[in-house]
């Protein structure tokens, strides 16, 4: 799970399960005694994608029965093909029926992600910069979604307003300049918290320079800004560029020679990977 915490993961995955569960499945319970029924079931791709959130679809029939086994076909970051069988699932009915589609959900959305992220991770291919996501994230999935982004071979920015200080441009307005809001917010800092400061003009950029910034945010410059930036900066600080990064854009960024392009493309524009689950036999 790259890192994440299991009894975390349990918790949020239950919350997803009670939505759609609230106090029982009025269809699956009209069917009688399903208890006996161990039957096996497959989740096939319909379309091509990148696979990210396998455990996580897994988790969720062996959190409604334990006795519930279930097997990812294809690894975490590996593509796969119209057709190709993603998981295989074993144990009761019941369990099966209850849980599909919150495990659908999570699995599509999650793949598209990750499939999203690969498309411009490979724009970018032969470069010397890594592509990031932002926090416009799905309410609620957040830690899902920037897990899929590193299946997709991207890389994560600040996870939430407490991991690192991100100065932006109401900030900026609030403190009159860079260098005052840099310097009301340093002491305030654990150590090792890291100073990111959005920058749209030049000037700022050599603000944040002059105040030892440790990021700085390159936000909706011109392909000319960026590389006067660059060079500005001469390795100073890691350079991020930020804003209207898409595929037809990303490429001429990033051979200016920033460090992280970071961008919500990936999250907000990501399409499902369409999928079923379907029962196959008794076991």
């Amino acid at each position: 799970m790259l890192g994440l915490v299991p009894w975390d993961v349990d918790r949020r995955l239950q919350a997803f399960l009670e939505e759609d569960l609230g106090f029982a499945d009025i269809t699956t319970q009209g069917l009688g005694d399903l208890g006996k029924n161990t039957v096996k079931a497959k989740v096939t791709a319909k379309k091509e994608g990148v696979m990210a959130g396998g455990y996580f679809a897994l988790r969720v029939f062996t959190l409604l029965n334990s006795q519930t086994r279930g097997e990812a076909k294809v690894f975490e970051g590996q593509n796969f093909s119209p057709g190709e069988v993603l998981l295989e699932i074993e144990g009761p009915a019941r369990a099966i029926l209850m849980g599909e589609r919150t495990a659908l959900n999570l699995l599509q959305r999650l793949c598209g992600i990750a499939t999203k992220t690969q498309e411009l991770v490979k724009l970018v291919e032969g470069l010397p910069v890594k592509v990031a996501d932002t926090r416009k994230t799905s309410p609620g999935l957040r830690i899902f979604e920037k897990y899929a982004v590193r299946c997709g071979g991207g890389v994560n920015h600040r996870l939430g307003l407490y991991d690192c200080a991100l100065i932006k441009d109401n900030h900026i307005a609030l403190c009159g300049s860079v260098k005052e809001a840099i310097k009301k917010i340093r002491p305030a800092l654990p150590f090792t918290a890291k100073i990111v400061v959005e920058c749209t003009t030049l000037a700022q950029v050599q603000e944040a320079l002059e105040e030892k910034a440790d990021i700085i945010m390159l936000d909706n410059m011109s392909v000319e800004n960026i590389r006067e930036a660059v060079k500005i900066a001469k390795g100073k600080a890691t350079l991020e560029a930020s804003g209207d990064i898409n595929p037809t854009t990303i490429r001429k960024v990033a051979e200016q020679g920033v460090d992280i392009i970071s961008t919500g493309y990936i999250t907000h524009h990501a399409t499902w990977i369409d999928m079923s689950l379907k029962m196959e036999e008794n076991a």
